[in-house]
């Protein structure tokens, strides 16, 4: 399997449910307002030319996004990217997480897994072959540092595009050309 063609390829990074604002970490759905905002950044990135969309595969906003673009894929001709960290990365998750990121796998046009087992760094992998395989970034940052944070930098110095349905009105510059660790 190739990866699709970069132009035409957008991913996505955001929070585990436990660091997003009103979300219930025990379930599978997102905020209505979150998912409303979802739907909008896909919708509108496939009215850019964007057929093809990479999600993570973590539990939060990845999958959230997977369903968004699920929601879409029969009407708009799109089709589900899912790059995987390591096997078994769902092991231990709650029922309705599982089922989740099954339903995603299930109706993937592409599923990379990119390691066979966790290892340190694994995440930092998977954030890095989004970011390659793509030229548009939709995320949820509010500010926080983490893994979000690495790649919202990592997608600007590529030269993304970059959708922030967090809050509009963040300011990315002061962290994409901060001091941030990479």
């Amino acid at each position: 399997m190739t990866l699709p063609l970069r132009a035409h390829t957008c991913c996505f990074s955001g929070y585990r449910p436990e660091k997003i604002p009103g979300c219930d970490p025990a379930q599978a759905a997102p905020p209505a307002a979150l998912a409303d905002s979802l739907l909008r950044a896909v919708r509108n990135a496939a009215g850019l030319g964007y057929t093809h969309f990479v999600t993570g595969m973590s539990r939060g906003f990845d999958l959230w996004a997977a369903q968004a673009v699920l929601a879409f894929a029969g009407t708009a001709g799109l089709s589900l990217v899912c790059a995987i960290p390591f096997d078994g990365q769902d092991a231990g998750w709650p029922p309705a997480w599982r089922a989740a990121y099954d339903e995603a796998l299930r109706h993937a046009a592409q599923v990379f897994l990119l390691a066979p087992a966790y290892a340190p760094g694994c995440y930092h992998t998977r954030n890095r072959f989004l970011v390659e395989s793509s030229s548009r970034l939709i995320c949820y940052f509010d500010g926080q540092p983490g893994g979000t944070a690495y790649t919202v930098r990592y997608a600007k110095r590529r030269g993304l595009e970059l959708d922030n349905v967090a809050d509009p009105q963040v300011s990315l510059g002061g962290l994409l050309y901060g001091t941030g660790k990479e």
